[in-house]
């Protein structure tokens, strides 16, 4: 007889154990939660990378009308004044070049867009003219000058600055014209400066915010000692003060802190100082002063020293205008937080350039404003 054949179908597959199956089914559970894990893990590092390093230098610092500033060009820039002073010497305040940057960014965007109006413009012949000033070598009276000579040494005079500060050709042109531009709204608001004026005769003890001496000390310290004397001992060095802090004539705008003391406030009820009395302290951003007024108010031509203060100081006051405008009028924003202050201060810290020896600035580059 032949063997009778069984009906194909599901009893051709032998049968599991239910505990192999379960095991199986536990090894798969266990690989999705394994792999989404993985993928939680992947997608943190992916969103932190894009949150530390690809978003921040995207994000939009500042913008005037349709020119925007990235945090990306607010640390290029700070890095160009952290090469020229490395460069120089010196280091960069990373405490307060941030903001003061992306202030100064927006300042002389505001400047470039307002030079048609105010007649400021500069061709490439000009710029060329001001770096040659600043990295062709000077010859002595009477030395024989060789043009080719001269023309190879102002290339790597210049190329040299370039390598140590870090920048290109075409950014150091940019802070060129920015300073061009910058001196010739100095010398337009100069023109408005009354010559002579009232001037008050002062001396000062000028105080450092972040020193130990305080300033009431100090002042009880005046009721029995000489001015000149305390001013001599702990009076900071200033550009405008000798060392025993005598300033000389002042007229009134140069040190704006200072002019309710020395030429009285008639709207807030402040009486001018009498010649030989002096102030208690007065807060301002560079310390604490006290000032001493030597002799009253008499009209006076303006020193060289006073005339550029006043200059200076019409030159800060149209910025602080242009700037407070154009955001009152919403063309001109700024966007920075301590969370970008932070990425910024990092990035400028990590790409500290190292250079030892000295060389001129780009401010020097231009010569002192004067009359």
């Amino acid at each position: 007889m032949r063997a009778q054949q069984r009906p194909h179908g599901e009893n051709d597959t032998p049968q599991e154990a239910p505990e192999v199956v379960a095991e199986r089914r536990k090894r798969g559970f266990s690989f999705g939660i394994g792999g989404a894990f993985l993928l939680v893990i992947v997608g943190v590092v992916v969103f932190g990378y894009y949150q530390e390093f690809y978003k921040p230098p995207r994000v939009w610092a500042g913008s005037v009308n349709n020119v925007e500033f990235s945090m990306g060009d607010l640390v290029q820039r700070i890095r160009v004044l952290q090469g020229v002073n490395r460069y120089q010497g010196g280091q960069v305040n990373l405490g307060t070049a941030p903001f003061e940057y992306l202030q100064n960014l927006i300042n002389a965007e505001i400047l470039r867009q307002q030079a048609p109006l105010l007649g400021i413009s500069f061709t490439d012949d000009e710029i060329d003219q001001q770096l040659r000033r600043q990295f062709v070598p000077t010859a002595d009276p009477g030395q024989k000058t060789d043009p080719g000579q001269l023309e190879r040494e102002f290339k790597h005079n210049y190329l040299t600055y370039l390598t140590a500060t870090g920048l290109s050709d075409g950014e150091f042109r940019i802070i060129v014209e920015e300073q061009l531009s910058l001196r010739a709204l100095a010398g337009l608001l100069s023109r408005e400066i009354e010559d002579p004026q009232q001037q008050v005769e002062i001396q000062w003890i000028q105080l450092p915010l972040d020193g130990d001496i305080l300033p009431n000390d100090v002042a009880q310290r005046l009721e029995n000692e000489e001015f000149t004397r305390i001013a001599q001992e702990l009076s900071s060095p200033s550009q405008y003060a000798g060392p025993d802090g005598y300033v000389g004539w002042v007229p009134q705008g140069a040190f704006p802190d200072l002019d309710d003391a020395i030429f009285g406030n008639g709207e807030k009820g402040i009486h001018s100082l009498a010649a030989g009395t002096f102030s208690e302290p007065i807060f301002t951003s560079e310390g604490f002063v006290i000032v001493k007024v030597l002799s009253g108010a008499e009209e006076r031509e303006l020193e060289d020293d006073m005339f550029l203060k006043l200059t200076l100081e019409a030159v800060e006051s149209w910025q602080r205008d242009a700037l407070q405008s154009g955001t009152s009028q919403g063309f001109v924003r700024m966007n920075f937080n301590s969370r970008f202050y932070a990425w910024v201060t990092d990035q400028v810290i990590i790409t500290a350039p190292r250079v030892d020896r000295p060389a001129p600035g780009p401010d020097q580059i231009l010569p002192g404003l004067g009359r």
